[in-house]
């Protein structure tokens, strides 16, 4: 008999602005990892937050997340550019190559980690919409 996973709460979705990120560690096939929620379109994203280009984190060298234009998630060291939603590279030098998406679902007031490829490494943080939370 399979063991049902129970869906681990990341964080309060209003934590997550639209084009905005919430940073987070997992486990993803037992090794540690950064991962990122996204807001794009009003919906949410999850990634391992690990450019195709390079084993950097896509924010490495700004916090920024999405290019100027607001409409592509971009790698801050070499401006790899991928689309929000499939996490496709639409950059030539890595053509074909995705971000590793993670399964995520937004419920009620939070979001939750679905993937069976992946543990949460730390608690959520519980915040309300009054205070600053940087990410």
């Amino acid at each position: 008999m399979a063991i049902k996973r129970v869906p681990e709460p990341i964080c309060q979705g209003f934590q997550i602005p639209e084009l905005g990120k919430f940073s987070f560690n997992i486990k993803y096939r037992g090794n540690a990892f950064g991962a990122i929620l996204i807001r794009f379109n009003g919906a949410v994203y999850g990634y391992l937050n690990q450019c195709v280009h390079m084993p950097r984190a896509l924010d490495c060298e700004e916090s920024n997340i999405f290019d100027e234009s607001g409409r592509y998630l971009q790698c801050s060291m070499h401006s790899i550019c991928y689309d929000p939603v499939s996490g496709e590279s639409l950059s030539e030098i890595c053509a074909g190559k995705k971000l590793t998406a993670l399964k995520v679902r937004e419920e009620g007031t939070w979001v939750y980690l679905l993937d069976k490829r992946a543990v949460m490494e730390t608690q959520p943080i519980l915040a309300d919409k009054n205070s600053t939370i940087r990410s």
